[in-house]
């Protein structure tokens, strides 16, 4: 029984020399991690707070859209305090969109690449390339357009960035690119699409090679 209580008192001992020796820098990691998890929590919180609030200022952006003046001091707004979200490239996009029905294309530009430069998001900066592309065609600048639609894109905009770049190459008088483009279009586009006879006629339109 004393071998035993013996045996017990030098395993107690190693455990408290180990717990000096390493206990506190365990200590430090387990608090270290449980402050990192407090702080991503905290951090999650913080963005869906401030989503909510982007999210707000966006609804008021689209009731004011009527009146000019209220329009760019809420998208200035939104802009400035929120252009971390995705709610302030959206806001860009629908100025932009105003902008151009109004034939000013200038400052339709201007949103656009601001979309462009701020979104985090693939596919606003893919819609805004091609909106700027379509500027660039209707300018004659058919070069910047081709820049703005070179791959990679997302998937889903294949198809109609490769129309985009058949619509320039056409434009800049290269047919062979043109229908080389067109066909790649053609093959990335649904049958069922509207569009498909579309491209289908462009080609057609080219003639025989």
């Amino acid at each position: 029984m004393a071998a035993f209580d013996l045996q017990e008192q030098e395993q107690l001992a190693q455990l408290k020399a180990w717990w000096i020796d390493w206990g506190r820098y365990l200590a430090a990691v387990l608090l270290a991690a449980l402050l990192g998890f407090l702080a991503w929590q905290g951090w999650q919180a913080w963005q869906r707070h401030v989503n909510e609030q982007a999210s707000a200022e966006f609804i008021k952006l689209q009731d004011v859209a009527a009146d000019p003046a209220q329009f760019q001091k809420q998208l200035q707004t939104l802009k400035e305090s929120y252009a971390g979200t995705a709610y302030a490239s959206r806001g860009a996009l629908l100025a932009a969109m105003l902008a151009y029905t109004q034939g000013q294309a200038p400052a339709a530009r201007a949103e656009l690449q601001w979309a462009l430069d701020h979104s985090a998001e693939a596919t606003v900066r893919d819609l805004s390339r091609l909106r700027l592309a379509g500027i660039a065609l209707d300018d004659k600048k058919y070069d910047e357009a081709l820049a703005l639609v070179k791959a990679p894109e997302e998937s889903s905009f294949s198809a109609i960035f490769a129309e985009m770049r058949g619509d320039a190459y056409l434009l800049k008088g290269d047919k062979g690119a043109a229908r080389d483009a067109y066909q790649q279009a053609l093959a990335k586009t649904s049958k069922e699409l509207p569009n498909y006879r579309l491209i289908e006629f462009k080609i057609d339109a080219l003639g025989a090679k």
